[in-house]
């Protein structure tokens, strides 16, 4: 080979190395771009016209309806719900309240649930301990009761003594007037105590009657003494009728 031929050679291949040079960093920054492309996450999300839309940037109009983001390979990674109106807002709120309202009124169920499990192992035993409290309340008010017939006596045998002085002639003293108003006020205020009591009885059974139901619910057995205990309250003689021995006096 010639020296001229072996200097061209020389040439040819000096410049083919410069146009590899030469184009080098636009082939890297052109791979730099593909792979930043392909790993960029992709957005996809209905337009106005209701059609999905993939795209590699979310338009601001479009953040607050709802979209999803996807990776580079096209799988879901998020889905990010629409923004709630005020009143979506206000409804998840009294959600979010009543619930909490509900755990409240579960814990506190829950305590009352343990104490009456501590209290009675059986709802017969609640049964017991109510007709034990009745039969306490029935004996407070025939105490009440015998007071008032002795009263009336009383207020009876000063009537008695007034009119006969008024027989003979004689007025009635202002000690036995007063007397027999005392007494009246006495009375008054023995029926007012058995009033109450029978108030405190009706608030007595309205109490246990939960308890007995709850008791049912929470041992899984049944109160079979308590339908007898209610039909005999049912029979009993009511405040009515055992008053009606004391109407006669009144102040």
């Amino acid at each position: 080979m010639s020296i001229s031929t072996r200097l061209y050679s020389v040439n040819i291949a000096i410049k083919n190395r410069r146009s590899i040079l030469y184009k080098l960093p636009g082939l890297v920054l052109l791979s730099a771009i593909c792979l930043s492309v392909s790993a960029a996450q992709l957005y996809r999300y209905k337009n106005e016209q209701g059609v999905l839309v993939l795209t590699q940037t979310l338009p601001a109009e479009y953040a607050s309806k709802g979209y999803e983001i996807l990776n580079e390979k096209g799988r879901l990674i998020k889905v990010v719900p629409p923004a709630l109106s005020p009143e979506k807002i206000a409804e998840r709120d009294a959600a979010i309240e009543k619930e909490r309202l509900a755990n409240i009124e579960k814990q506190k169920q829950d305590k009352i649930d343990e104490e009456l499990k501590l209290l009675y192992s059986h709802p017969n035993d609640a049964v017991r301990v109510l007709e034990r409290r009745l039969l306490d309340f029935k004996g407070l008010i025939e105490v009440k009761h015998a007071k008032i017939k002795g009263l009336q006596t009383q207020i009876t045998d000063e009537e008695a003594t007034a009119a006969a002085r008024e027989r003979r002639g004689l007025s009635v003293t202002e000690e036995s007037l007063n007397k027999i108003a005392n007494l009246q006020k006495e009375i008054l205020r023995n029926k007012t105590d058995i009033d109450e009591l029978n108030q405190d009885i009706t608030r007595l059974l309205v109490e246990f009657d939960e308890k007995i139901k709850r008791l049912e619910v929470i041992t899984e057995q049944v109160a079979t003494d308590y339908p007898a205990l209610l039909e005999g309250l049912k029979t009993a003689p009511t405040p009515t009728q055992e008053n009606a021995s004391d109407a006669e006096t009144k102040p």
